[in-house]
């Protein structure tokens, strides 16, 4: 796997891992969220409650008949009412003396404690019309605990009121003091209340739900589609790399066979034509060979450059010299430029990726070829620049032609055999040594490769 695929691959992972883990935060979030809507929902409705059952009973206690006389000796006081009730309040008796109370000091007394005993059945109707109208419908009950009872000491970090609660009512409000029983704290407990939950968190963790099986659904489809064509580049190498050594095998042993003919063979004009022939045919079959196995090796992830120094200059006026040797047709060359000229880079490489060039400009040419090849030496790189008189490269097609397997689909360079590798691995070789390549063009006055290398990389 190449390490941009190996990047993306742990991109992928990461990016995964992260977006699951903030799905399940958020999640947890509005849970968490719909809990306390719940809790403030159920307090707020019982502080509402006390305050109208307060007032409710106020109305009560203002309704009431006045208590016209009491009269008490030292066992008990005697309160006389209009409605003819008759209560008996048991008090310590007043070292004072009096015949009299005015009218409403008793029914004061009496109130106040009448209040300290909460009308629970009133209340719980109260508390249930007021949860009712907050959208909550879940099954509750009401209780008290006295602040008196907490004198004890509670264990640290637990709500007194906490051993109270069941596992049946999970969920409590927080007590409130009751104001006419400044002693006592007042809470509820209810049972889970599916209704509101649902209304609360349905939609929301639906559509969480959906993004997220959508978003983990793409990454493993990219995740699968990136380990697809890894294991389709390996199969492809390994298919290149079999079939290539293969094939030059019979090529070698063929080669080998010609000049043994050439040798041993009386020379006719017949038997010289198939031999020039076959020999040509089996050099084309190489190169092309090559092509490939270039293409394929550069394309592994442990292919490295052996770098040297390299005048480009000497380069230049060797493949001048062996493209002159093969004669293909007519070609002059004209290499310019103050030399030497040093940069370090793979020999090998570097000089196949220029035949690449040269190669193309003499086939998708006319009858003649005339190129020039210009070295300019700067402080920090060598620029080279060659062009020919060829077709050209029509303007639409330019961006395309350093794609692998691609090649012009039209026109004149339809009758020239190859398989649209040479300028891919022009490309790729150029790249590897840190350089660029650019190409200017028109449809017929010729073509021109840019390309600058670093002196030392």
């Amino acid at each position: 796997m190449k390490p941009t695929a190996r990047a993306a691959t742990l991109f992928i992972f990461l990016f995964f891992l992260f977006f699951n883990a903030v799905g399940v935060y958020l999640i947890f979030e509005r849970i968490a969220d719909s809990k306390a809507k719940f809790n403030i929902a159920c307090t707020g409705a019982l502080l509402s409650t006390l305050t109208q059952y307060h007032k409710l009973k106020g109305m009560d206690s203002a309704s009431r008949p006045r208590h016209a006389l009491i009269v008490y000796s030292r066992k008990e006081i005697q309160v006389a009412r209009a409605d003819s009730q008759r209560l008996a309040l048991r008090a310590p008796l007043s070292p004072l003396r009096a015949e009299r109370i005015e009218p409403g000091a008793a029914e004061a007394i009496l109130d106040r404690s009448r209040a300290a005993a909460l009308d629970l059945a009133l209340f719980d109707r109260l508390y249930r019309k007021a949860l009712d109208s907050g959208n909550v419908h879940s099954e509750h009950r009401l209780d008290t605990f006295s602040l008196s009872a907490a004198r004890g000491g509670p264990l640290p970090g637990k709500d007194p009121w906490a051993a109270k609660r069941t596992a049946a009512y999970p969920y409590a409000t927080r007590p409130v003091r009751v104001f006419f029983s400044p002693n006592s704290l007042l809470f509820a407990e209810f049972k889970y209340d599916r209704a509101f939950f649902q209304d609360d968190l349905l939609w929301p963790m639906l559509g969480l739900g959906f993004i997220l099986i959508i978003s983990n659904a793409a990454l493993l489809f990219v995740y699968q589609t990136i380990r697809r064509q890894k294991r389709l580049n390996e199969v492809k190498t390994d298919f290149i790399n079999n079939i290539t050594h293969e094939m030059k095998t019979p090529i070698t042993i063929a080669s080998a066979g010609l000049e043994a003919l050439e040798h041993h063979v009386s020379p006719t004009e017949r038997t010289g034509f198939y031999l020039h022939t076959s020999k040509r045919q089996l050099t084309l079959l190489n190169e092309f060979v090559e092509r490939i196995l270039e293409s394929a090796v550069q394309d592994l992830p442990g292919f490295t450059l052996k770098k040297e120094k390299i005048d480009l200059h000497a380069l230049f006026g060797d493949l001048i010299q062996s493209h002159a040797l093969l004669r293909a047709k007519p070609t002059r060359f004209r290499l310019t430029g103050e030399g030497p000229a040093f940069i370090q880079g793979d020999r090998l490489h570097l000089e196949t990726a220029f035949h690449n060039i040269i190669d193309n400009a003499v086939k998708y040419s006319h009858a003649s070829v005339d190129i020039d090849i210009d070295i300019v030496e700067s402080n920090r790189d060598c620029t080279v620049r060659i062009r020919d008189n060829g077709m050209g490269i029509p303007p639409q097609f330019i961006k395309n032609i350093f794609e692998k397997f691609f090649r012009i689909p039209q026109g004149d360079a339809q009758s020239v055999k190859g398989f649209g590798l040479g300028l891919y691995y022009v490309s790729s070789i150029v790249k590897k040594h840190s350089g660029s390549i650019t190409v200017h063009s028109k449809a017929q006055p010729g073509t021109e490769f840019i390309i600058t290398l670093p002196k030392h990389t």
